[in-house]
């Protein structure tokens, strides 16, 4: 007989299931080669768990932002250090969807996403400055859209059917909705 299991244990492995070795391994050359040293040989998000390290990290590429974080075993400490992270992060123009939250990290609720803020953190740092070294794919520039102008004499719809949602000539008595009418209400016996 399958064991069942709550849809919280299932997001929970969902969650660490997109987490990738080979990207958390990336991610852990590309910190080291920033710092200038060699990290420990722990998992990347146990060495991350403080936020010492995020500090570090934020302090080398804006140096403009001189994050003041503290070495401690304290748990509040810690999660300090890593909100300070999180505000430099979302100064440097990381999207909201790309920040992840501090339980993601301290707690190892979700690698993956602790993962997605530090490649958002490396494309974002390039796009400040290009000397800094780029994580996975660069960011896009915006391109204006081509405007095209209709050719003389075409007339076209003032507006796209499909666009709006066009339903086909449904209304409302079409669909058999009364409106205004009549009720009668009867007594059965």
């Amino acid at each position: 007989m399958a064991s069942v299991t709550s849809l919280d244990q299932d997001m929970a492995e969902l969650r660490k299931s997109k987490y990738d070795a080979k990207s958390a391994a990336e991610a852990k050359a590309w910190i080291e080669g920033i710092l200038g040293e060699n990290l420990s040989s722990e998992d990347l998000i146990d060495i991350l768990k403080d936020g010492v390290v995020l500090c570090r990290l934020v302090n080398i590429i804006v140096p403009s932002a001189n994050l003041k974080y503290k070495t401690s075993r304290m748990p509040f400490v810690q999660m300090e250090n890593i909100s300070m992270f999180l505000r430099a992060a979302a100064s440097l123009g990381l999207p909201q969807y790309d920040l992840f939250q501090t339980v993601d990290l301290y707690e190892a609720k979700d690698p993956a996403q602790v993962l997605q803020t530090l490649y958002s953190f490396s494309r974002h740092a390039n796009k400040q400055n290009s000397t800094v070294p780029l994580l996975g794919p660069k960011l896009a520039t915006k391109q204006d859209p081509q405007v095209k102008y209709p050719k003389q004499g075409v007339d076209i719809p003032a507006w796209n059917t499909h666009q709006y949602g066009y339903m086909g000539g449904a209304s409302q008595g079409s669909e058999k909705i009364v409106f205004a009418k009549r009720r009668d209400i009867v007594n059965k016996p």
